[in-house]
C-alpha cells in the first residue's frame, strides 16, 4: 500500500494545494513530518491525512479537557473549534474568539510520573532526580530501578497521542538523542481501547494504569504508545485508526529506535482492532492480546440489532398478558440466545422500563439498548456533543447538517445518498427468529409464527427520528419509549396475522464494509491470546462467544486457528443481582510473557511455523479467579464450534450463542444479507426437522417470509463478488 509511486501521489497532491495557498514552507514541513515522523518537544505533530481521505468536520478538539490546554489556531476562517482569550488559564467562553483550530495540534511536550506504592498508581512528578519514598521499585535485567516513567503527549492525525516508557535515570530532554532510555527492553505495546463513538471529535485521553501508563507493561520494561484515535469510544473508523496507529508508530521509530516487536493489548472495542488492523496491516502488530473480543464491530451490529426488536416483543406481550412466558427473562434467550436472568435489576433501564417484567434483564436490554441510535440512526446523538459544537462556535447549520451513526463515521467509505446520509449494511429479510428453539422443541409453532410476525425491523437511516423521552431528554415522558419503537417497523396487527415489514440492508455498503477492511475475515498470522473475564452472570455484553466467532472465521480463513488461544478467568467477585463485578486478578501481564516467549522463539527459529515456535502455556484454559487452572488443554473449548460432547471449559463457562445463530446461523456469525430459499424448499429439506407444520400455518409462513428464508449453506449476500476483495490491503 506503501509503494514508492503512492507516496510520490500523496506528496504531489499535498504539494499542490498548500502551494496555491503560497505555503510551500509548511507543506514540506508536513509532509516530512507525515512520512519520517520527526519531530520534538515544542513541534507539533502530523496533522495528516495519509490515505483516509478528507478528514471529518465538524471535529470537536478536547485539547483543553484533557488537560494538554488550548488548541493551536490554524486559521481565521470560522473553521474549526473556536480558540478563546484565557483568563489565569481559563478559556473565557464567553469572548471573542482569537481564532479557530481546524487540526487540534497542540505542542509536544514531556512529563514525568511515578508509581506510588501507597496510592497504586501514578502520580506526578515535578523534578525526576527527586523521587518520593513510596515509589515502587523494579528489577529490570536484576538491577534495582525506581518505577519512573517518561509520557510524551501531543497530537498525530488530530489525535492526541502519548510515549511512555521507564526513565529513573537522569537525563536530558534537549532532543531524542539525549535521552537516557536504557531502562527500556526495546518493544513495544500498543494499548488500543474500546467504546462506541461515532466521531466528530478527538477523544478523552485516559492516563490509567490500564491504558496510556499501562502497568504491566511498564513494569516489564516496555514501551507503551496509545492514541485517542485508536479508541473506539473516539470512532469507529478502523482504516482512520489503522492510519493513526501507522503515523505514531513511525514517530516512535523515528524518535527511539525500532522497537524489536509490538504487541496489541486492549479490550472490547480494542480487541476489535487488533483483529482487523492485524489482519490488514502487518506493519503495526506482531502479536495480539485481545481482551473480551469482538472479530469486529459491523457485524456485531447483525444481531445486537436483533435485541430491541426482540425486547419490544417481548415486553408489550407480558404486558398484554401478564402469564405470557416472556415474563420469565431467561425464556428470551431462547430467542436471542445471549443470557438473561429473572433476578437482575436493571440499571438504569429499570427507571424508564414501567413495562417490563421486574426484577429481571438480559444482555439485550443491560449491554445493548443505547447501541441501536447510537451507531444506526442519522438523527440522534448524546446531548454532550450537541453541546460541545455550540460551546465551541460551531456554526448552526453545520450542527444541524452533521449525519450521526456508525455508518456516517465511515463517510469516505459507506455510500451516501443525495442528502449525505450513509446506507446502512443491516438486513434480517428471511431471518426465522427462534429456528432452534423451534426444532428443539422448546417453542411451539404459534409462538415461532407469532414472534416471525411480530418482529419487524428498523426504519432505513433516512426515514429514522430522533425519538421520544428518554432518548431526547426535552420530550415528554408520556412518550416513553425505551425500545426505539418510533424508528421500527411494526404492525399492530401481527399477532392476528398481518405481518411488519423486515428490513434490507443496502449491498454496496455490505461491500464497502468488505472491501473497506472492516470485516475481519480470518486471515491473522500473528500470535493472539484472547483473553476474558467471564461476565455472562451479570449480563456484560461482552461475551465470550466473541472469541469463538473469532476462531470460526480463521478457521474458515486459513483452515486452522492453532495461532489463537483463548483462556477465559473467573471474575473474584460478582453480584449478579445489581450487575456488578470486581475482578481480582489481572492475567494481562501472563499473557505479555507468554506472548514474549512465542515472539522470542519465533526470532530464534525463523524457519519453524508460527504455529510451532508457540510456548508450552500457549494453549487453550480456563481458570479460577486467583489464577488456577481449571483445565487447559487443546480440547478444553470442544462443543462450542461443533456439535461435539463439551470440553471441560465448555461445561464450565456456558458460551452463549447469537440471535442469528438461534436463527439457523453459524458460529462465524457474519452474514449480513442471506441467500433465500422458498418456505416449500424449507418444509421439504429438513430446515424445520420434525416439525410438521399444517395448511393454515403454511400460510401464515408465507405471508411473514413472502420471499423465502435464509439459507445460511450458502456464502454472505453482502460479500463482494469480484476477485478483487482485498481493496483494503
Amino acid at each position: 500500500m506503501y509503494n514508492s509511486l503512492h507516496f510520490i501521489f500523496i506528496r504531489t497532491v499535498l504539494l499542490v494545494s498548500l502551494l496555491l495557498s503560497g505555503n510551500i514552507a509548511c507543506a514540506t514541513n508536513e509532509i516530512s513530518k507525515a512520512h519520517s515522523g520527526k519531530f520534538w518537544i515544542g513541534d507539533s505533530g502530523p496533522t495528516g491525512p495519509l490515505f483516509t481521505g478528507p478528514q471529518q468536520y465538524p471535529f470537536i478538539c478536547s485539547t483543553f479537557e484533557n488537560g494538554l490546554g488550548q488548541p493551536q489556531v490554524d486559521n481565521h476562517k470560522v473553521i474549526g473549534n473556536a480558540v478563546f482569550p484565557e483568563v489565569n488559564g481559563v478559556p473565557d467562553f464567553t469572548a471573542d474568539p482569537l481564532g479557530y483550530s481546524e487540526n487540534c495540534s497542540i505542542n509536544t511536550r514531556v512529563d514525568y510520573v511515578y508509581f506510588s506504592e501507597s496510592a497504586r498508581r501514578f502520580l506526578p512528578l515535578a523534578d525526576p532526580r527527586n523521587v518520593p519514598s513510596d515509589v515502587e521499585k523494579l528489577f529490570i535485567d536484576d538491577e534495582e530501578i525506581n518505577f519512573v516513567v517518561r509520557i510524551e503527549r501531543g497530537t498525530i492525525n488530530r489525535f492526541i497521542y502519548s510515549i511512555a516508557m521507564l526513565a529513573p535515570f537522569s537525563e536530558s530532554l534537549e532532543k531524542p538523542a539525549k535521552l537516557d532510555n536504557s531502562a527500556w527492553n526495546k518493544k513495544l505495546v500498543y494499548k488500543f481501547q474500546g467504546g462506541v463513538g461515532i466521531g466528530h471529535w478527538q477523544g478523552r485521553f485516559s492516563l490509567s494504569t490500564s491504558h496510556a501508563l499501562h502497568y504491566e507493561s511498564l513494569k516489564r520494561g516496555y514501551a507503551v504508545a496509545y492514541s485517542t484515535g485508536t479508541k473506539t469510544a473516539t470512532q469507529y473508523n478502523l482504516r482512520l485508526a489503522e492510519e493513526t496507529a501507522l503515523m505514531l508508530k513511525r514517530h516512535f521509530r523515528a524518535t527511539y529506535g525500532k522497537p524489536k516487536y509490538t504487541v496489541g493489548i486492549g479490550g472490547s472495542g480494542g480487541a476489535i482492532q487488533q483483529y482487523v488492523i492485524g489482519q490488514n496491516n502487518r506493519k503495526i502488530i506482531d502479536a495480539a492480546i485481545p481482551l473480551f473480543s469482538y472479530p469486529d464491530m459491523v457485524t456485531q451490529t447483525i444481531h445486537i440489532a436483533d435485541c430491541d426488536l426482540a425486547e419490544r416483543y417481548f415486553d408489550q406481550s407480558f404486558l398484554l398478558d401478564n402469564t405470557s412466558r416472556w415474563g420469565n427473562w431467561e425464556q428470551r434467550s431462547l430467542i436471542e440466545g445471549l443470557v438473561a436472568s429473572n433476578i437482575a435489576i436493571q440499571d438504569p433501564w429499570s427507571l424508564f422500563n414501567l413495562f417490563a417484567p421486574f426484577p429481571g434483564s438480559s444482555e439485550c436490554v443491560n449491554g445493548w439498548r443505547n447501541s441501536i441510535p447510537l451507531t444506526m440512526n442519522p438523527a440522534w446523538a448524546p446531548q454532550q456533543y450537541f453541546d460541545a459544537l455550540a460551546l465551541y462556535r460551531y456554526p448552526a447549520p453545520v450542527i444541524a447538517n452533521v449525519k450521526w451513526s456508525h455508518w456516517n463515521d465511515l463517510g469516505n467509505i459507506f455510500p451516501q445518498d443525495e442528502q449525505g446520509v450513509a446506507a446502512s449494511t443491516w438486513d434480517n429479510v428471511g431471518v426465522q427468529y427462534g429456528l432452534k428453539a423451534l426444532t428443539n422443541g422448546d417453542i411451539s409453532k404459534q409462538e415461532f409464527l407469532e414472534i416471525n410476525a411480530c418482529m419487524g425491523g428498523w426504519k432505513q437511516p433516512q426515514e429514522m427520528v430522533f425519538g421520544n423521552f428518554p432518548w431526547n431528554p426535552g420530550a415528554d415522558p408520556a412518550s416513553l419509549d425505551p425500545w426505539n419503537q418510533v424508528n421500527m417497523n411494526l404492525n399492530p396487527l401481527c399477532k392476528i396475522g398481518i405481518p411488519a415489514a423486515r428490513t434490507e440492508g443496502e449491498i454496496g455498503a455490505m461491500n464497502a464494509a468488505y472491501q473497506s477492511g472492516h470485516v475481519f475475515m480470518g486471515k491473522l498470522k500473528i500470535p493472539v491470546i484472547d483473553l476474558r473475564w467471564y461476565l455472562e452472570p451479570i449480563l456484560d455484553m461482552h461475551h465470550a462467544m466473541g472469541s469463538f466467532s473469532a476462531r470460526a472465521r480463521m478457521i474458515k480463513s486459513q483452515g486452522h486457528a492453532d495461532n489463537q488461544v483463548v483462556w477465559v478467568y473467573e471474575c473474584g467477585d460478582l453480584d449478579p443481582v445489581n450487575l456488578d463485578e470486581s475482578c481480582l486478578t489481572d492475567p494481562t501481564g501472563k499473557a505479555l510473557d507468554t506472548i514474549n516467549q512465542w515472539l522470542s522463539n519465533i526470532e530464534d527459529n525463523p524457519a519453524d511455523q508460527l504455529v510451532s515456535n508457540k510456548p508450552e502455556d500457549a494453549v487453550d484454559g480456563c481458570f479460577f479467579a486467583d489464577g488456577t487452572p481449571i483445565y487447559t488443554g487443546e480440547n478444553a473449548w470442544d462443543g462450542v464450534l461443533d456439535g461435539s460432547p463439551d470440553g471441560v471449559c465448555s461445561q464450565h463457562f456456558k458460551v452463549y450463542p447469537t440471535s442469528r445463530m438461534v436463527a439457523g446461523g453459524s458460529v462465524s456469525d457474519d452474514v449480513f444479507k442471506c441467500e433465500l430459499k422458498s418456505t416449500s424448499a424449507a418444509l421439504g429439506d429438513g430446515t424445520y426437522g420434525k416439525i410438521v407444520f399444517q395448511p393454515v400455518e403454511i400460510a401464515s409462513l408465507n405471508a411473514i417470509f413472502p420471499s423465502g428464508v435464509c439459507d445460511y449453506s450458502k456464502p454472505d449476500l453482502g460479500k463482494p463478488r469480484t476477485k478483487d476483495k482485498k481493496t483494503y490491503r
